[in-house]
């Protein structure tokens, strides 16, 4: 044997010792349930937002959005009378708030120059659900700039993504059920 194969064979045998001793084994629980839920919890908590607190204006005087978060969940729903997806979705959410009214507080807060007309439509309709005013800082903290607009906000102020545009029955009770 010349010395060029004994050198490449002594590097060729120190390669295979270091590949076995420092070879990657399989992590069994990398891929678990409890591993992957812990890691989208993680994941959700440090992407979560605080809900701004805002004045609201309802028949009873105003309320702190905040006093309202921290009793029970909320879900905040901007509308509009001219928009005919808002009204479709407005009659969702009343059937939501005669389902779940007693667990999570429901706000209808009606957007644009004819919100007054808001309270007044959901009392000809027979709404029960609670229609309150907003002012212009409610809709720059919370980014309203189309309608319907949905926002869960759970118990203490977590809150999700804004839902937009038509909404299923579906989605509001996937959503209610997740702040809840």
């Amino acid at each position: 044997m010349t010395t060029r194969t004994k050198i490449l064979s002594l590097l060729a045998a120190v390669c295979v010792v270091l590949s076995l001793f420092f070879w990657p084994e399989k992590e069994p629980d990398a891929y678990s349930s409890a591993t992957i839920e812990a890691a989208e919890e993680v994941s959700r908590t440090e992407t979560e937002m605080l809900a701004p607190d805002e004045r609201l204006y309802g028949p009873d005087g105003a309320v702190r959005l905040q006093s309202l978060y921290n009793e029970k969940p909320v879900c905040l729903f901007f509308w509009a009378v001219w928009s005919d997806d808002s009204l479709k979705n407005l009659a969702v959410m009343e059937e939501m708030y005669q389902k779940y009214g007693q667990d999570i507080s429901f706000v209808a807060v009606p957007v644009g120059p004819d919100a007054d007309e808001g309270a007044e439509y959901c009392r000809k309709e027979g709404y029960g659900l609670p229609v309150y005013k907003g002012e212009g800082q409610l809709f720059r903290d919370y980014s309203i700039s189309n309608v319907p607009q949905i926002i869960f906000i759970a118990r203490g102020g977590q809150m999700s993504r804004p839902y937009d545009g038509l909404v299923t029955r579906r989605q509001i009770e996937y959503a209610l059920a997740k702040i809840q």
